[in-house]
């Protein structure tokens, strides 16, 4: 007759109570009566059809058929024990598998240098990251962590802020040198921009703020690229202007390779970024390390600091 999932703790009794050589002894140790413990003795060996234990007033023996059925409640004991062990690991020991995805420029410029730095720190961490410039089903592609830019819609998924993307307007020297005068936005209407755009999207409406207010500009030019990390490389060859990431741009304006434009005034379109996760509770420490982690080093990052 086929045990079910509720004979599970009649077998670990039963191991119990061999080990301890008594039912009165495997009462005491799991704390509950020696009736109980008869109790749930009996409808085990009523489930199985035979008897476990020859009782006599001073000792117990295996029947046969106790010793076999001890062979097969110690795999059971040792499988319960060991997804306990499992699960304390998986909420107190920072090691395992953790599968992260970010944007791809973001990712390149301000992830892959804090992961590489999370890994040192946590030498028993594997990281498979996935650079995507696509929404990712977390739950679907069985993502632990995702990094998003963008403001997001309602779901079942936690998401925390890490700060925000600052946008900058800039074109190289050489450039600007051979380019019609750049004093308002709207002369960005004479200007070769560079813009991102992909299947779905194209980022060529810039609006901006000063002291005269808001003003927004629908911006064009003979290139647009899917990549933000392709757009800095057109600006630095000298094709146009371009409204960036600040965080993206590392040491290119540092260096004088590329110049701010219109620095009266200022990107409104600064987007949010989140680390995003599945869980609320029950959170696997190996994520949760990384999710402290990132909200620790990230604002700093992709502020260029």
């Amino acid at each position: 007759m086929a045990l079910k999932s509720q004979n599970m703790h009649g077998l670990v009794l039963f191991s119990h109570i061999n080990r301890l050589g008594s039912l009165s002894a495997a009462a005491q140790s799991l704390g509950i009566s020696r009736s109980s413990v008869s109790k749930q003795l009996a409808a085990l060996e009523g489930k199985i059809g035979s008897r476990l234990f020859n009782r006599t007033t001073r000792k117990i023996v295996l029947t046969e058929v106790g010793r076999q059925v001890l062979h097969e409640a110690y795999k059971v004991e040792l499988a319960l024990q060991t997804i306990e062990d499992i699960s304390e690991d998986s909420q107190s020991v920072i090691a395992g598998d953790l599968n992260v995805t970010c944007a791809t420029a973001q990712g390149r410029i301000h992830l892959v240098p804090l992961i590489t730095k999370f890994l040192a720190h946590y030498p028993k961490v594997n990281v498979n990251l996935q650079l995507e410039d696509r929404f990712v089903d977390m739950v679907a592609e069985n993502m632990d962590v995702s990094i998003r830019i963008g403001y997001l819609a309602d779901s079942t998924l936690i998401a925390r802020k890490l700060g925000d993307l600052s946008g900058v307007l800039c074109a190289s020297p050489k450039y600007l040198s051979n380019a019609p005068l750049l004093q308002t936005p709207a002369d960005l209407l004479h200007h070769r921009c560079l813009f991102y755009r992909n299947s779905k999207l194209a980022m060529n409406s810039w609006s901006f703020i000063s002291d005269q207010g808001e003003e927004s500009v629908t911006v064009s030019g003979p290139l647009s690229i899917n990549d933000p990390g392709a757009l800095i490389s057109a600006a630095l060859a000298h094709a146009g202007v371009l409204l960036i990431d600040k965080g993206l741009l590392g040491d290119t304006m540092r260096d004088g390779q590329l110049v701010p434009v219109l620095t009266g005034y200022r990107s409104i379109q600064n987007l949010p970024m989140y680390v995003v996760y599945r869980e609320r509770e029950f959170i696997p420490a190996k994520t949760r390390a990384l999710i402290d982690f990132l909200l620790e080093e990230m604002p700093a990052a992709i502020q260029g600091e």
